[in-house]
């Protein structure tokens, strides 16, 4: 029966993660933020059921006395809990899976828990615990490492003890579980993660040159496999390197991204805490006071994240997971904004009065000269104005021959029908007149209250209304046909003008030839 029921809880699991994939097309269109945000809640939704599954597995067991499976079913919670970052209760599960292996004699789920032991305890900073507790696991999964599992467990345990002994200053010991994990993984995807280690190892003995090509070469690799994490993480060692190289602008450039990643796709993770101080630090160094508020609660945010989501505190002097230096230095900057803000503000007001006055003076300088000015105009204005009317009355017949011109061109132009070629243009009809353009342009408003584009367009529906009604063959023509026919170049223009112009859609308009 318990068999059965795992079944169903694997087949149940397995339809969750088909439904995720499913789920997922709803992507395409969406933004890099959007993306981030539809697959964190559709993550979050498979988590849960997942432990929904494990904690009826447990119950099934127990009831049915079955301490393999329950051994395992604590695993999987212990490891559940650890991707929710709360090491408490992953430590919880892995420990009673690793006291009923121990029970039963299972040395593979008994070691597989020290591990998820060892795991727990590295994020809650019990380092040389977790590395004995990976060393003794180690022995085991090495003489096992011919089973699939056993092996990629066993490259698990090399790649966390290279790393840890590398960032407790242990080199020699770092060095050591390197090589064997590169000789494991040589021509597998994994020997990347060991080259990644081999780099952060070069950090620390400061071989920097070598630390860099190594790292950014097995980057590519986590960028393709799309490990964030690491790809994340080797972006804060490279912009670590550049920052120790005094390069300091490259360096930036890193740090940037790095907390760019970390805020799109809620990474927390201590190594790369860093990088929000190295922001400020810059920006310090620079005077860029507006940047370094913005890196400031940056770094601020990143702390109240990281503090709640491991449940723990890890710095005894924060208030409400605020760092009180930051946050002193925070409010000390914001004082400082404001207060150059009220210096601009008062400097505004002065500069405003000042040229009001001018403004004054001015005007009434301008308006004696206007005075003296009217008494002279006054004195030839009888003259200019009969000028001026003559002037007028000259303009209003040349207009007048000017539109009879144009008229007879317009008319010509709609008889032969030239405007049924697809390409024809107002610049057409502007070299026809031999006039200027916003001249043509204004009499067709004036004479057909429309613009040219409009008035081509009603040209050509009429043409084809009046063809429709005489030409039955041509209501068996396509939208498209009919579209070429009178010169638009696609049909949802002509669609969009026969609408305009009939209130119908062509394919509704010819339906009615029908009845």
């Amino acid at each position: 029966m318990l068999n059965f029921y795992i079944s169903v809880n694997r087949s149940l699991n397995f339809f969750l993660v088909l439904l995720f994939i499913f789920s997922s097309m709803n992507l395409f269109g969406k933004s890099q933020n959007e993306k981030a945000e539809f697959l964190r809640q559709k993550n979050n939704d498979l988590v849960e059921e997942n432990l929904r599954i494990l904690d009826s597995t447990i119950t099934t067991a127990y009831r049915l006395n079955n301490k393999t499976v329950l051994s395992e079913a604590y695993i999987d919670k212990g490891n559940y809990f650890l991707t929710q970052r709360n090491y408490s209760n992953a430590l919880k599960n892995f420990t009673i899976s690793s006291n009923i292996s121990k029970e039963i004699k299972n040395d593979f789920t008994y070691y597989s828990a020290l591990v998820g032991i060892a795991k727990a305890k590295e994020n809650l900073t019990e380092i040389n615990a977790s590395i004995k507790l990976y060393e003794e696991s180690l022995t085991y999964f090495e003489k096992s490492k011919s089973q699939p599992k056993a092996f990629s467990l066993y490259l698990t345990i090399l790649g966390q003890l290279t790393y840890l002994y590398g960032k407790t200053n242990n080199i020699t010991k770092s060095e050591y579980y390197n090589k064997i994990e590169l000789a494991e993984t040589k021509d597998t995807v994994n020997y990347q993660y060991a080259l990644k280690n081999k780099g952060i190892i070069d950090f620390y003995k400061k071989d920097y040159r070598s630390a860099f090509y190594t790292i950014k070469k097995a980057q590519q690799t986590f960028w393709k496999l799309n490990d964030i994490k690491w790809y994340t993480i080797s972006e804060q060692f490279l912009g670590e390197i550049l920052y120790q190289e005094k390069k300091n602008k490259e360096a930036k450039e890193y740090f940037d991204n790095v907390i760019e990643f970390s805020k799109q796709y809620n990474i927390l993770d201590e190594e790369i805490r860093l990088s929000y101080e190295r922001v400020i630090e810059y920006n310090e160094m620079y005077g860029n006071n507006q940047d370094k508020l913005v890196a400031v609660n940056n770094l601020l945010s990143f702390d109240s994240l990281f503090y709640i989501s491991d449940n723990i505190i890890l710095k005894p002097n924060i208030d409400k997971y605020e760092n009180a230096f930051l946050k002193t230095e925070r409010n000390q900057l914001k004082e400082k904004n404001r207060t150059y803000k009220m210096l601009a503000f008062f400097s505004l007001v002065c500069v405003v009065v000042i040229s009001c006055v001018v403004i004054f003076k001015t005007n009434q300088k301008l308006k004696r000269k206007q005075s003296s000015l009217l008494e002279s105009i006054d004195n030839i204005s009888s003259s200019n104005s009969r000028e001026a009317a003559f002037n007028k009355l000259k303009r209003s017949n040349d207009n007048i021959i000017l539109d009879q011109d144009f008229e007879e061109s317009l008319l010509l132009f709609e008889k032969q029908e030239l405007f049924l070629n697809p390409k024809v243009s107002l610049n057409d009809l502007v070299i026809e007149l031999n006039a200027n353009r916003s001249v043509v342009s204004n009499y067709i408003n004036r004479s057909r209250s429309k613009n040219f584009n409009q008035y081509i367009n009603q040209l050509r529906i009429n043409h084809i209304l009046k063809r429709l009604e005489s030409e039955p063959n041509l209501r068996k023509y396509t939208i498209d046909a009919l579209a070429e026919e009178i010169g638009f170049n696609s049909r949802k223009t002509f669609s969009d003008a026969f609408l305009e112009h009939t209130g119908f859609r062509p394919s509704n308009y010819i339906k009615k030839f029908d009845f």
